[in-house]
């Protein structure tokens, strides 16, 4: 067997649906579905030490990924990223088993990429041809390239802050890329019409399970790297909220399957210039509308989260935290984690270290906290607002007193 999917359940009625039929929400409510696994089965069939002898990535874990054939599969030979503990960083923060993520290892250079596969996959499996998604930049990547690669039409609506870097990239991979005028609201607004004026999948959650399906292997991933053990806290930069739906989902499974012991407190981080689940978070009512984000920190801009309240759940039922970071210190983590670690990461991605600095937390960590922050994308993708914090590179004349000088304002600056 190459999957153990038993079909999807409806998260508001619990009804079992073939996931062959290819409903992506509810039919009678238009909620959102999860899949469902053979969990017995699968214990008492898979080793999971047998699972780390097979070839590195997601699908190495097949029977906990909802496509039935392997022929379907679409994939770049993306997870498997390095969880890697940060030693100088976790010494600067007070923080000795401090680890990140490093999700820029990716193909296109995001955690997208593993939602991206699962979802093109599953396409294929139930015959959804054309896929539309607004995005402000790493899905957008991410989506064009997976379809290209498995023979589906991509059109993606970018917005006007997106990066040069994520339009070049989905138009050099052969897809339709249009900037749609307005906010995330909007660009979500128009994909909806034209999915349903071309049948297209909409590849937002709600709408769209099997970004969460594929994004759950980073639990797998992080248990099996901690000796599988939970971390006692995951920390996830949040816009939309799937990476945090996908742990809890992720590392409930592998509670339930007995491969670990416990399940991690489960964080969100977001800017202060959209923050409609921190909000919720810490007024204890629903998530609403936040309006016109205000941040440079693109990626973290999801004003009106559809799957908000669900995301706000995960977080108070693993006794996790909602936290708020502004963009200096996103930029400001930014750099820590490139100086102290080597890993050049987005300010969006930083925002999840950004949430350990002195001060932002209402409540310190605990020295000898197991803590695994999600370094979700490569800062190669976002050059434009990170190179605007650096500043322009120093020109100097070819001689080495101007270089001495140079250099020492440079220190004088550190």
């Amino acid at each position: 067997m190459f999957s153990a999917i038993q079909g999807l359940k409806s998260l508001e009625t619990g009804k079992i649906l073939d996931d062959l039929e290819h409903p992506f929400t509810c039919p009678e409510t238009g909620g959102a579905l999860q899949a469902v696994y053979d969990i017995e089965w699968i214990g008492k069939n898979v080793d999971r030490d047998e699972v780390a002898r097979r070839p590195r990535g997601i699908w190495r874990w097949a029977e906990l990924l909802p496509v039935r054939d392997p022929e379907n599969v679409v994939s770049l030979r993306e997870g498997d990223t390095p969880l890697i503990h940060a030693e100088r960083l976790g010494a600067e923060l007070g923080l000795s088993r401090l680890y990140i993520l490093d999700e820029s290892r990716n193909p296109t250079g995001s955690f997208k990429d593993r939602g991206g596969s699962v979802t093109v996959s599953k396409c294929r499996e139930v015959g959804v041809g054309q896929i539309v998604l607004p995005s402000s930049g790493n899905a957008a990547a991410c989506f064009s390239a997976y379809c290209a690669r498995g023979g589906l039409e991509y059109i993606g609506l970018v917005r006007d802050d997106s990066s040069m870097v994520h339009c070049v990239q989905v138009g050099a991979y052969g897809a339709l890329t249009l900037i749609a005028e307005g906010d995330m609201r909007d660009g979500s607004r128009l994909a909806e019409e034209v999915s349903k004026e071309l049948g297209a999948l909409h590849a937002t959650i709600p709408r769209n399970l099997y970004r969460i399906e594929g994004k759950k292997t980073a639990a797998f991933e992080i248990s099996e790297s901690l000796g599988w053990n939970a971390p006692d806290r995951v920390v996830c930069p949040t816009a939309g909220g799937t990476m945090a739906l996908a742990m809890d989902q992720g590392f409930r499974e592998l509670l339930v399957l007995g491969w670990i012991d416990r399940m991690p407190r489960i964080d969100i981080v977001q800017v202060d210039g959209c923050a409609p689940i921190v909000r919720a978070l810490e007024s204890g009512g629903k998530v609403e509308s936040w309006g016109a984000p205000t941040t440079k920190s693109a990626g973290l801009t999801s004003p009106a989260p559809a799957c908000g309240d669900r995301v706000a759940d995960v977080v108070r039922k693993s006794e996790g935290e909602g936290v708020l970071v502004t963009d200096a210190q996103n930029f400001q983590s930014e750099f820590m984690i490139a100086s102290k670690e080597g890993l050049f990461l987005q300010p969006a991605s930083a925002a999840s270290v950004a949430s350990l600095l002195p001060g932002v937390r209402k409540r310190a960590l605990e020295k000898d906290e197991v803590v695994v922050c999600i370094g979700t994308g490569t800062g190669k993708n976002a050059p434009e607002v990170t190179g605007e914090a650096l500043g322009k590179t120093v020109r100097i004349p070819s001689n080495l007193e101007a270089f001495m000088e140079a250099r020492e304002k440079w220190l004088a600056g550190k």
